[in-house]
């Protein structure tokens, strides 16, 4: 089973969120923009799908990246930490 990419992204005018096919945004704000690839990505994980979040910088490079597969317990927890984290 593949692992689906929901990414976290900067564009011109602010963020976009994208997980598998769908593009959610511009968003003005990094933190609105990450708590809803972090929600699409929790529905994804919850449904049984292999799921990564990838933050990217203006270059298109990764620059921070958390896997959610089967056996990560605790993914509710962590992205509820990283949402804050992401505020600063």
């Amino acid at each position: 089973m593949s692992c689906t990419a929901c990414t976290l992204r900067p564009v011109a005018n602010g963020w976009v969120a994208e997980c598998a096919n769908t593009r959610q945004g511009p968003y003005l704000s990094k933190d609105i923009a990450f708590q809803i690839v972090a929600n699409e990505a929790l529905m994804l994980h919850r449904n049984g799908q292999r799921v990564r979040i990838s933050v990217q910088d203006a270059d298109g490079e990764v620059s921070a990246e958390f896997c959610l597969c089967g056996k990560f317990k605790f993914a509710s927890l962590v992205l509820a930490t990283l949402s804050s984290s992401a505020r600063h």
